[in-house]
């Protein structure tokens, strides 16, 4: 008789505990998931806000090839910074999904009800879920448009290249009456040059140039009869 009274007391007891072990484990994960949730939130704005600067900073110094760089590197850190942010919610996730599966399905229609205390855990872990997602969706997106502004800078470095290659010029500059102008004067300069040359060769060179070549037909000349009287 003592023995089914303490078999008794001790049943009484567990159930009367296991509402308290249900809720003090629901707690623990819902300050566990809340914690990490703000965490989180709170470095992917931070990331959000560095990379809307970044984004202006890319149109200001559009012209600027190793700012360019500087800020490709820059979204490439902080698009490992929010991967790392989705990847830290998947401990509380796993926790979630495995207390889930303790507490089973909700019962069908016309099935004896469950407890409220556990109708009421599986709704705070759907809704911790829930809000978990929405902070990994964040992230994605963030991610997303990181990948975007990489994919832009590079895009705009290979435009500077190509200019710095060819040298485009706009048609209207360059024939501008500046430039022109710049020509006429250009080739009057070369002109005069090459007048003085020949003005001057000629006078005092061509004189030179007669005698030699006088001086040189006499010696043919020579050559040529003496040659015949000797032959």
């Amino acid at each position: 008789m003592l023995f089914r009274l303490l078999r008794f007391v001790l049943v009484l007891a567990i159930v009367a505990s296991a509402p308290l072990s249900l809720d003090a484990a629901a707690q623990g994960l819902d300050h566990a998931a809340s914690g990490v949730v703000a965490d989180q939130q709170k470095i992917l704005q931070d990331l959000t806000t560095r990379t809307d600067n970044l984004e202006k900073k890319i149109q200001e110094d559009g012209a600027d090839d190793a700012s360019l760089v500087d800020i490709r590197l820059q979204l490439e850190e902080m698009s490992r910074g929010a991967l790392n942010s989705a990847l830290a919610f998947r401990p509380r996730l796993s926790e979630i999904n495995a207390r889930l599966d303790q507490l089973g399905v909700p019962p069908a229609a016309g099935q004896p009800p469950e407890p409220d205390i556990v109708t009421s855990e599986r709704q705070a872990l759907a809704s911790q879920k829930a809000e978990i997602n929405a902070v990994i969706a964040t992230a994605q997106n963030l991610s997303i448009r990181i990948s975007g502004l990489i994919d832009k800078i590079a895009n705009m470095r290979s435009e500077l290249f190509r200019n710095l290659l060819t040298k485009r010029y706009v048609l209207s500059d360059a024939l501008s009456p500046e430039v022109i102008s710049d020509a006429n004067g250009e080739f009057t300069g070369f002109y005069k040059a090459v007048s003085s040359w020949l003005t001057f060769a000629f006078k005092f060179k061509f004189q030179a140039v007669l005698a030699a070549t006088l001086t040189a037909l006499s010696l043919a000349a020579v050559l040529f009869v003496g040659g015949r009287r000797l032959f």
